[in-house]
């Protein structure tokens, strides 16, 4: 496995602020699904990048 990175979008108040998260999985694809399952679908902000 392998560790990747995304900004997503969270609740903040009465808005929404973008964090940076990390999650491990196999490739950004399963990355991106995971974070879609976890934050909610369109709310992960561009490809999950590789974390070195």
């Amino acid at each position: 496995m392998k560790t990747y990175g995304a900004r997503v979008r969270v609740p903040a108040g009465s808005g929404t602020k973008m964090e940076w998260v990390e999650i491990n999985a196999t490739s950004p694809i399963a990355a991106r699904n995971l974070l879609e399952a976890l934050y909610g679908r369109g709310n992960v902000i561009g490809v999950p990048l590789l974390v070195i």
